[in-house]
């Protein structure tokens, strides 16, 4: 069976960049729509074409022969018009279309109706969002939709704060389930190498539900310093977060994240079979996520001597190899 010709959108992103890497690792290069191609990564096999989804002869001649897209929301103001471009120049040249984003899953169409109008009212700045999953379902491309939620690469934007002993995740008391882009990358590749992968919408989880202290805490056993959870207090979420994002970015995260606190999402045992059945094994855990970015990042531990005389630190580092 031939490679099927694939076009990335949104190839600088955060999970932009995990699939391409992942379709990379494959031996697979994608063809991307960029306005800068400085933005890639020097590591990134890719075909590029120079545009953006507000420029239509861009969009056109990137989608020329492509076989089937790869699209996630951007944080735009104009993000549905944007949506209903893509799916309209992926039906005009017979491509599928596979999305990752919000999407709202119910029985029938009553109750997802019912659940976009409830979802809508409890978190305003995520209509649009709500509203890109239902057009994609009702696009005439074959579409595969990936449910995610929360990602642990927040917490890598949010590194030096971290480092700094906050964190400032919020949660609810009962826990929110945490994916690891990587994992998605992996997925997302997986599902745009198969045509044969039904159209439909698949969840995608993480293993295990975890609280905002538990993150804390398991970010302090890997940098060997204490790290409080601060979810709680909006002055700390503010300022960490206008310290490192912009524009309509920054008021989609402040948005989600005090959303977060009202919300418990649970880890089902039906999508964790779910995500480990697209996946081809189980999903990582938030501990192993953790641990990697400390060893990527070449992050210093402190140094604390344990009663066996041993420097914390060269404790964790031996583990992390």
């Amino acid at each position: 069976m031939s490679t099927p010709t694939i076009l990335v959108l949104g190839s600088t992103g955060l999970m932009g960049r995990e699939v391409i890497r992942s379709l990379n690792e494959r031996g697979v290069t994608p063809r991307v729509l960029v306005r800068d191609p400085s933005r890639l990564r020097p590591t990134d096999e890719v075909e590029v074409h120079r545009g953006d989804l507000r420029d239509p002869a861009a969009l056109e001649a990137a989608m020329r022969g492509v076989d089937v897209v790869f699209h996630i929301s951007p944080h735009e103001a104009d993000e549905v018009a944007l949506a209903q471009t893509v799916i309209a120049a992926t039906e005009r040249a017979h491509a599928r279309l596979v999305f990752a984003g919000i999407h709202i899953d119910a029985p029938n169409r009553l109750a997802k109706w019912a659940m976009r109008t409830v979802y809508g009212r409890l978190l305003p700045r995520y209509r649009g969002k709500i509203a890109i999953g239902h057009l994609v379902e009702t696009s005439n491309t074959n579409p595969v939709m990936l449910g995610v939620g929360n990602f642990m690469q927040c917490d890598e934007v949010l590194l030096d704060v971290i480092r700094d002993g906050k964190f400032v995740l919020p949660t609810h008391p009962k826990g929110l389930n945490r994916v690891d882009l990587k994992d998605l990358g992996d997925i997302a590749a997986n599902v745009l190498l198969d045509p044969g992968t039904p159209a439909g919408a698949y969840p995608v989880c993480g293993p295990r539900s975890l609280t905002g202290k538990e993150c804390a805490d398991t970010w302090s056993d890997a940098l060997g310093t204490p790290v409080e959870y601060v979810g709680d207090d909006d002055e700390a979420i503010d300022t960490a977060l206008t310290a490192h994002l912009t524009g309509y970015r920054l008021d989609d995260w402040k948005s989600s994240f005090r959303a977060l606190r009202g919300f418990a999402v649970k880890t089902k045992q039906s999508e964790l079979d779910a995500t480990t059945r697209l996946l081809g094994r189980p999903p990582t855990d938030f501990t192993e996520f953790v641990r990697r970015v400390v060893a990527e990042h070449g992050l210093a531990l402190a140094t604390k001597t344990g009663a066996d005389g041993i420097p914390a630190a060269s404790r964790t580092e031996g583990a992390l190899r």
